[in-house]
Order: structure tokens, then sequence, then C-alpha cells
């Protein structure tokens, strides 16, 4: 056998090859044809545009709800701020009550070595510094009530209570 014959025998064998998967692919065809893929298509394409238009509604509710956490966020900022000062004011308060304590203790005992009269002079003043200073911490007291009513009214206004996706 030459050359020439073995290249042909193989050049008959690819051909008949290529002659099966042309029937193959012909049936394929057909069957995809039969099977209405117009209409496979066009579900195809409805799903994806109501896939975007899903989208679209998420992004302007996670918009909307990002916008509203910010909001809810600075103002809860502003507030702890606030608290933050009245809590100091509290502290700066309860220090000048314990200094009164102190002196008061101290003019107890200074009052025992004095005079009746000098004695009675001294608890007077003590008791006005006593009282204007009880005042100014039920003021802090008030305001620090006040502000905790505020805060709660703030993240409840602006929490949402449900999914507005769903």
């Amino acid at each position: 056998m030459t050359a020439a014959a073995a290249i042909n025998l193989v050049l008959v064998a690819v051909c008949l090859c290529v002659l099966v998967q042309s029937v193959r692919m012909d049936r394929r065809i057909r069957t995809l044809r039969d099977n209405n893929l117009g209409e496979a298509v066009f579900r195809l394409d409805r799903a994806t545009q109501q896939a975007r238009l899903v989208l679209d509604d998420l992004r302007s509710v996670l918009a909307n709800d990002v916008a509203a956490r910010a909001e809810g966020a600075a103002a809860a900022e502003a507030l702890r701020e606030e608290l933050a000062m009245m809590v100091d004011i509290g502290n700066s308060v309860a220090e000048r009550i314990s200094d009164a304590a102190s002196e008061a203790q101290a003019a107890e005992v200074a009052a025992r070595s004095r005079s009746p009269r000098t004695a009675q002079i001294e608890a007077a003043e003590s008791l006005a510094g006593q009282a204007s200073r009880a005042s100014a911490e039920a003021l802090a007291s008030a305001r620090t009530t006040e502000l905790s009513s505020r805060v709660f009214d703030i993240l409840s206004a602006h929490v949402p209570r449900g999914s507005a996706v769903a």
C-alpha cells in the first residue's frame, strides 16, 4: 500500500465521522425547533426584565433607608454629646456636694470648739449652700430625664418597624 492510498483511507474515515456528526446535529436542531425555542427565549427575557425592576426597587428602598439611618445617627450623636455634657455637670455637682459634706464635717468639729452663736451662723450658711446645690442637682436631673426622653423619641421615630422591600 502506498502513501497516497493510506491518506485516502484516512480521508474516507474522517468524512464518515463528519457525516455521522452532521446527522446527529441535524436531529438536535429539529428537536430544538419543535420545542418552541422562541417561547423559551421570550420567557427568559421576561424574567430578566422582572429581575431588573426588582433590583431598581431594592436600590431605591436601600437609598431611602440609608438616608433615614444617617439622619438618626446624626441626631443620636448630637444627643450623646449633650448627654456627656450633662454627665460632666452632674459629676461636678457631686464633687461640690462631697466638698460641702467635708466642709460641714470640718465646720461641725470647729463649731464644737467655738461659741454656740458662731456655730449657728455657720450652720445656717452651710444649709443655704446645700439648698442651692440641691436645686442645681435637681435641675441637672430634670435635664437628664428630658434628654433621655428625646433620645428615645428620635430613635423610635427613625427605626423602621418592618421591611419596606416585602
